[in-house]
Formats: C-alpha cells, sequence, structure tokens
C-alpha cells in the first residue's frame, strides 16, 4: 500500500517542480520581451518632460516620474516602467513582475497626453486601444 502512495507523492513532486521551471521561464520570456521592446525605442534623448498626476475615466489615477529619460510610475493597480524618447514615451504596465500590457503615449498639449496600449509585448498595433490622460496636478 505504500508504494503506490510514494509513487502518487514523487510524481506529484515532479509536476510541481517541472511547473515552477515553466513559470521562471515564462515569466523571464516576458520580462526580456518587454526590456527589448522598451530599447527598441530608444530614438535619442527626451524632449519633453511626462511627470505628473493624470485622470482617466479607464485606468483612474496615473502618477508617472521621469529622470532624464527613465519612466516610472503607477497607473491603476500597474506598476510602471519606461522610457521618454523624443516626445514619445514607451511604458510596461507591470503587475506582480508580469508585463500586461504595453503603452505609447505622446504629448498633446500641456495638459493632455494621448497614445494607445496593447496586451501585447511588444506593442501591438492590431490590437491597440486608445487612451487619453488628463493632467491633475502638476
Amino acid at each position: 500500500m505504500k508504494t503506490p502512495l510514494l509513487l502518487l507523492a514523487a510524481l506529484a513532486a515532479v509536476t510541481l517542480t517541472s511547473g515552477c521551471a515553466f513559470t521562471s521561464e515564462r515569466n523571464a520570456k516576458n520580462k526580456a520581451a518587454g526590456q527589448a521592446w522598451l530599447q527598441s525605442g530608444n530614438r535619442g534623448p527626451a524632449k519633453t518632460n511626462f511627470e505628473g498626476m493624470y485622470y482617466s475615466p479607464d485606468w483612474g489615477s496615473v502618477a508617472l516620474n521621469q529622470r532624464n529619460d527613465k519612466v516610472t510610475g503607477t497607473i491603476g493597480h500597474f506598476h510602471i516602467l519606461g522610457i521618454a524618447t523624443g516626445r514619445t514615451a514607451y511604458l510596461l504596465l507591470i503587475d506582480d513582475e508580469w508585463v500586461e500590457h504595453t503603452m505609447v503615449l505622446k504629448r498633446k498639449s500641456s495638459e493632455i497626453l494621448e497614445g494607445s496600449y496593447s496586451s501585447f509585448v511588444p506593442f501591438s498595433k492590431e490590437d491597440a486601444l486608445p487612451v487619453v490622460l488628463d493632467k491633475i496636478v502638476e
């Protein structure tokens, strides 16, 4: 009776361990794809500052911080990691270390950022949806 239980326990351990390896590999690929996409958009220094507090009916509160060409912050429950180059910001929207969305924003005016977001990494124009962020605080 012990042999079938031991066999079952061993099989369960192998299954759980291989699932963890698969998940780690998948997370690493997701993160690498996000970083590669950010670097592919790097076409020179930032020519505008995206820093500020914004609001979007679809996303809620948005906080953007910018130091040189690096953009960080939050949008809804997502953590933002991005890069500003020229007059464009390329953003990764990260939830629990997983890149969920990619976003491209341009400054329409001193009060409005416009662009689109995609659920693909790298960004995909085919599934991109519009996004507008209205500045609420300097």
